[in-house]
């Protein structure tokens, strides 16, 4: 017991990782109290298959947040839904589906440069920047498609968002795992994360140090939008339509997941297991909700509620836990 309280003792991130996992477990609880269907074997895999496509934008605004600036990415949820409606018109137009989501992606990254240009060449805030860019995305994605889902995709591309290997999502299992495994040995193992890390805690200091904060941010900003894109391909092969309002919404739940996981809201400090701990703890409350037949504008409250809380608490915990036990 001792070992185990060390292990955590003085260390902001891990004592903020055992608080996500405590508040995922209390959720699990609640969610099988509020609802009887929530126990049952289908629940996990049922759970896992809403986690890979929020996980990703989750875990791009994480890398945006860390770097600091402060950097924000409102229109991760426009990015996903654009990015869908040119995928599926490429298809429409005589692509192959596969190259089609190639092409998609690089236009996902190209958002993102877009989004990395008008905040640090143009110097526009960032929060101004990507809700413009937000409504422009999203207002084109719509405009494009007449507000209707682009459908006649393949079923064999279904395999990727509705199939399942030893019963668990194959987007979860081949795309949103190893992404969050790579990430986290970028940011823990290598120069490119602590640059990013060290960005966020001192930009002047990172100039200084020689260290191109401008070109890393963009940097971050193309990742992000890569990301969002990607989970756009998700989202396509699931539905087997590109629908223009596919990322509503998803902007907002990318930044909780984010704070909720650790990150600080002005860079400097977070970390990839903490953003996806919160992935789960966000997405176990909406299925748990949904399955309760809790209205959305209440699920809203909730999760945002409980967003206040852990954050309030997290400083709390962080202090308990630096005291000698």
């Amino acid at each position: 017991m001792t070992n185990f309280m060390t292990y955590f003792r003085g260390d902001p991130l891990k004592s903020r990782l055992l608080l996500l996992v405590c508040l995922w477990l209390v959720a699990l609880v609640a969610m099988s109290a509020v609802s009887p269907y929530f126990l049952q074997a289908s629940t996990l895999p049922y759970l896992l298959q809403y986690v890979p496509v929020l996980g990703l934008l989750g875990l791009g605004q994480t890398l945006v947040i860390l770097a600091g600036g402060p950097g924000i990415d409102l229109s991760v949820g426009s990015i996903v839904s654009l990015t869908g409606v040119v995928i599926g018109g490429l298809f429409a137009a005589g692509f192959a589906i596969w190259p089609a989501c190639i092409l998609g992606l690089a236009f996902g990254g190209l958002l993102g440069l877009l989004n990395g240009v008008l905040i640090n060449v143009l110097n526009i805030p960032s929060l101004m920047a990507t809700l413009a860019t937000m409504f422009a995305y999203g207002g084109v994605a719509i405009a494009t498609t007449q507000g209707a889902p682009v459908g006649g995709l393949p079923q064999s591309f279904s395999w990727l968002g509705q199939g399942t290997t030893f019963s668990l999502p194959n987007s979860f299992l081949f795309v949103l795992l190893p992404v969050a495994i790579i990430l986290h040995v970028m940011l823990t193992r290598t120069t490119i994360g602590r640059h990013i890390v060290a960005c966020g805690n001192d930009e002047r200091a990172a100039h200084l140090s020689g260290l191109n904060v401008v070109r890393l941010r963009i940097g971050l900003y193309i990742l992000s939008g890569l990301l969002s894109a990607l989970g756009s391909v998700i989202s396509l092969s699931w539905f087997l339509a590109a629908r223009p309002d596919a990322g509503k919404g998803m902007e907002l739940l990318a930044v909780t997941i984010a704070v909720l996981g650790g990150t600080h809201i002005f860079g400097g400090t977070g970390g990839i297991p903490g953003t996806v701990i919160a992935i789960l703890i966000i997405t176990t409350l909406q299925i748990g909700l949904q399955l309760a037949n809790i209205s959305a504008a209440w699920q809203l409250g909730i999760i945002g509620v409980m967003l206040i809380a852990s954050v309030a608490r997290s400083d709390v915990i962080r202090k308990m836990w630096s005291f000698r036990l």
